[in-house]
């Protein structure tokens, strides 16, 4: 949203005191925003949203394997989604490929920028793979690969969409074709995406200062801020609703203001839905579930704001931009900092809020 702390100054001094001014720019949260780029563009290996990623030979695009308990999944959803699920997972079908981060092209962008710099690999390619059909009801590690490839580039090639994951999204379209001829809706467009796949669009990376979510942990280490942005008896605080403001400016920026509140981020501090991300990544990692009851949550509560502050952003993408179509929610790529550190990629967390 901000390139500098100057940046920021000047325009949030158009909004707010200048007292608020200071305390916005002090908690600003560095990251890195994905711009859209021409079409025809993309580059082999280079960053993009969506499409088919480049591999390398011996490098599979991944697959979900079968549940254990499917009947567990499947009940978090209303009947008619359960039994999709159902039919989803026996499928055992390669994940909705999401996006690829050219590692050196972020550790470019992050140059100068501290701790942000250093929490990725410099070279290579970041790919995040995710179960769009099932995630949703799924939070944990199962629903989500994401797969650091350091192969050279000039050994890559593009990837074709596996053929049961492209039958099963005409599958898909046919359906929603159907429906919406039957109710008299407009028909999806011909290039949009579907629960297994969005439309290829290459992305280049911008670091950027964001505000902190108010609902985000890092807002707590900012007290006064926290304070200032309280609601009054009556449910008001102009400073609160500026900015809450500032994000949907953020967002309009780059995608434009017919594709308001796009979320796609690298690093940084996630921006919520609901509540952060990072306490239902604790969750179902530490108790294996998807939800705790109230009275379990209260009895756990300071374990798990203990254990939330150990996660970190890897990527979080919006899944209606990733559609290029209608479509709710965010999803949220996590990851704890030691296994980051460590570049144990396989123990991401993908957790999907949706509003």
């Amino acid at each position: 949203m901000f390139d500098t702390p100057a940046d920021a100054q000047t325009q949030l001094a158009q909004h707010f005191s200048r007292p608020q001014v200071e305390m916005v720019v002090e908690a600003l949260v560095p990251a890195l925003e994905f711009r859209p780029q021409p079409k025809g563009r993309a580059e082999l290996g280079g960053t993009r949203i969506g499409g088919t990623p480049d591999l390398p030979p011996g490098l599979a695009w991944p697959r979900r394997a079968k549940p254990a308990d499917i009947e567990a999944i499947a009940a978090r959803g209303n009947a008619e989604a359960g039994e999709a699920m159902r039919r989803h997972l026996r499928k055992e079908l390669p994940y909705a490929f999401f996006a690829q981060v050219d590692l050196g092209e972020a550790q470019a962008r992050t140059r100068g920028q501290g701790a942000l710099a250093d929490a990725l690999p410099g070279h290579g390619r970041l790919l995040f793979f995710y179960d769009l059909s099932a995630g949703p009801w799924d939070n944990g590690s199962e629903s989500a690969r994401v797969i650091w490839d350091e192969s050279p580039r000039e050994g890559l090639a593009a990837q074709a969409l596996p053929p049961d994951l492209a039958a099963a999204a005409e599958e898909h379209r046919a359906e929603i074709a159907r429906v919406n001829r039957e109710f008299k809706l407009p028909l999806p467009k011909p290039d949009s995406g579907t629960p297994y796949g969005g439309p290829a669009r290459p992305m280049s990376l911008n670091a950027t200062l964001r505000p902190r979510a108010i609902e985000s942990l890092e807002m707590g280490a900012r007290p006064a801020l926290k304070s200032a942005l309280g609601r009054n008896a009556n449910g008001e605080n102009r400073f609160r609703d500026g900015y809450q403001a500032l994000f949907s400016r953020a967002f309009d920026r780059y995608y434009g203001a017919a594709n308001p509140g796009r979320r796609h981020q690298l690093l940084g501090s996630p921006l919520p839905e609901q509540s952060d991300p990072r306490f239902e990544a604790e969750v179902v990692s530490r108790f294996g579930v998807q939800h705790l009851s109230q009275d379990a949550w209260k009895a756990n509560r300071p374990a798990i704001e203990a254990g939330a502050g150990a996660w970190r952003l890897i990527l979080q993408i919006d899944v209606g931009d990733f559609l290029q179509e209608s479509g709710e929610g965010t999803v949220y790529f996590l990851i704890r900092a030691a296994d980051l550190a460590d570049r144990r990629f396989d123990r991401v967390v993908a957790v999907c809020q949706q509003t």
